[in-house]
């Protein structure tokens, strides 16, 4: 009981810490089969060969990424290390920006901040 006295207001203090610290979330889902070709098609990779994340942060426009996934070797070819990120317009996936590192400004007036965050793009 004596332990309990001791270690309460921790434990209080403790809950309040974890309850007022918002959780960072990357709310980004799966693509569809059709939203996973649509949008290697935009990089001319094969779907097989496309990691691709689709952006919850809006419903419209849609925002999505693809990065090469290594995988059969016919994906050798298209190996690459960098990111594409598109949108959805008029009802096509559109090329917007890639690179492999960024800076926040450039890439901010292109794709918005929480688009970014939710894709998992970090910039400098």
């Amino acid at each position: 009981m004596a332990a309990m006295r001791r270690f309460g207001p921790f434990a209080a203090i403790a809950l309040i810490v974890v309850l007022a610290v918002p959780p960072v979330v990357q709310a980004d889902r799966k693509p569809t089969s059709k939203e996973r070709a649509e949008i290697a098609a935009v990089v001319d990779l094969p779907a097989k060969c496309a990691r691709v994340r689709v952006s919850t942060e809006t419903e419209k426009p849609k925002w999505g990424s693809v990065t090469f996934k290594p995988g059969p070797s016919e994906c050798d070819a298209h190996a690459s290390n960098g990111v594409t990120v598109v949108k959805k317009s008029k009802g096509s996936w559109r090329f917007v920006t890639a690179g492999s590192s960024f800076d926040c400004g450039p890439l901010y007036k292109k794709v918005p901040a929480g688009i970014a965050a939710d894709l998992g793009i970090s910039c400098t």
